[in-house]
């Protein structure tokens, strides 16, 4: 059996007051593995973003226990939730968050100012990154001359860095047409295999359904679909056009 990185057992959160107050998730408990890519699907207003969030220690649950590699996160204080996020855990969102004013290649090193990594060994990790997701060629390149498709092939770099053994993706794929959407779940696939790392993400777009290890759906913020999917062999990044 695969390696269990991510636990959460009966997490809650609801937000309002009184006569007001959402349940947003209901009691969910849920395990996720190393090597495996989880898809969390569902409407709008499901939950599935703020599950990500409690997950990824950057909200903290009602009530409930989250453990991350071993840790209680939510036991944690602040500033070590703080640490924990930087040390472990990738992040990357439907906007890309790139500075516009930085190439490619800069916009990866950004994260590594943080750590113990500086000058041309955080410069060189960052280029291998780039490497890893296609676009080697492209990392003295600004914002502004790529394509969606290969914005949030930088925004992956960057999450991919830092060696983390957490990836969450929260609607990596919906600024992104149907092709280079495939492509990002691919890549992300690909990361999780080759790397041994959790990687959810969470999207509303059903064609992606096929392209993970495992599909959670949530309804009314409940877990009401939990199922293995039958694995292709993803892309390689290095295989896409330039889109």
């Amino acid at each position: 059996m695969s390696e269990v990185l991510v636990r959460c057992e009966a997490i809650a959160k609801s937000f309002g007051q009184g006569a007001l107050t959402q349940r947003v998730i209901r009691e969910a408990t849920l395990a996720l593995n190393a090597g495996e890519l989880t898809l969390m699907m569902g409407p709008s207003g499901s939950g599935k973003s703020t599950f990500l969030a409690m997950l990824a220690g950057l909200m903290r649950p009602d009530q409930g226990r989250v453990e991350a590699l071993g840790q209680d996160l939510w036991q944690l204080d602040d500033a070590a939730i703080d640490r924990f996020r930087l040390q472990h855990c990738g992040f990357v969102f439907q906007g890309f968050n790139l500075f516009a004013a930085l190439t490619a290649l800069e916009n990866v090193v950004f994260p590594l100012q943080y750590g113990s990594l500086l000058g041309d060994e955080a410069r060189r990790r960052a280029h291998a990154a780039l490497e890893e997701v296609g676009l080697g060629e492209r990392a003295h390149l600004r914002p502004v001359e790529l394509s969606g498709g290969e914005k949030q092939r930088v925004a992956i770099a960057r999450a991919l860095v830092k060696q983390p053994e957490l990836i969450f993706a929260d609607e990596p794929t919906s600024a992104l047409d149907s092709h280079n959407g495939s492509v990002v779940v691919d890549l992300l696939h690909r990361i999780a295999r080759e790397r041994g790392a959790m990687v959810l993400v969470v999207t509303h777009d059903p064609r992606l359904h096929q392209r993970a290890d495992r599909l959670i759906e949530l309804e009314d913020g409940q877990i009401k679909r939990d199922e293995r999917i039958a694995q292709t062999e993803p892309a390689l990044a290095g295989e896409q056009e330039h889109a």
